[in-house]
């Protein structure tokens, strides 16, 4: 969140934050079962209260209320992520618990029904669909960019571009995973199995960078 977003969520008292989340909540539901076009400040307002007022003033019209719940959706992933210790683990476990963790989070089917609604919204709102990738995606990455900054400074991970590194990880960790989902309706992977996927994800990706897995354990 910016510096001018912060700024402003504090000025709002405590009983307009609960009804700002709770018009989210309300709107995300509604989004997704009547997608952007299909839904009406009204049934917003008849869901969760309040009035288009209360909607003009927290979020300045509807394209506003939907790029607040693709901040709220994306935020609930990235603050997971941003959370995880990761410091005082080996390369390699760090590297299988940040994985295995963010797997888990991409494919349940809440996070795949947001990005089946967010995704046929772009065509139409493309500055959406850049609010989408930037808060969700590339926040995410700067996460294990840094992440692998530190290594390279410590001696643990040879000298790259920890940004391109990050990349790597994240396009090997995620594969077609999400992909899959929302292309075969009512698929989801079994544990075990994005289990064994991120560990070989992991090698593969060491290996890649010059690093024998087994010395990192």
């Amino acid at each position: 969140m910016s510096d001018a977003k912060k700024s402003e969520t504090r000025k709002i008292d405590p009983r307009t934050l609960k009804r700002r989340d709770v018009m989210i909540d309300a709107a995300r539901e509604l989004f997704c079962e009547h997608g952007l076009a299909g839904t009406t400040l009204e049934m917003i307002t008849a869901e969760a209260g309040g009035s288009r007022r209360t909607i003009y003033e927290l979020f300045g019209n509807k394209d506003g209320v939907f790029e607040a719940v693709i901040r709220d959706c994306t935020g609930r992933v990235t603050s997971v992520m941003a959370g995880l210790e990761l410091t005082d683990l080996p390369l390699r476990a760090a590297l299988i618990h940040y994985g295995e963790t963010l797997m888990t989070l991409l494919t349940t089917p809440d996070t795949i029904r947001y990005m089946r609604l967010f995704l046929g919204e772009v065509p139409r709102f493309p500055k959406l669909g850049k609010v989408f990738y930037e808060s969700g995606l590339m926040t995410g990455r700067k996460f294990i960019a840094s992440y692998f900054e530190r290594q390279m400074a410590e001696g643990n991970f040879p000298k790259a571009d920890p940004k391109q590194a990050a990349v790597f990880f994240s396009s090997l960790v995620k594969a077609d995973y999400d992909i899959r989902q929302m292309s075969y309706i009512d698929w989801e992977p079994q544990a075990k199995d994005l289990h064994s996927h991120v560990i070989a994800a992991v090698d593969m990706f060491l290996r890649g960078y010059g690093i024998d897995p087994q010395q990192t354990r």
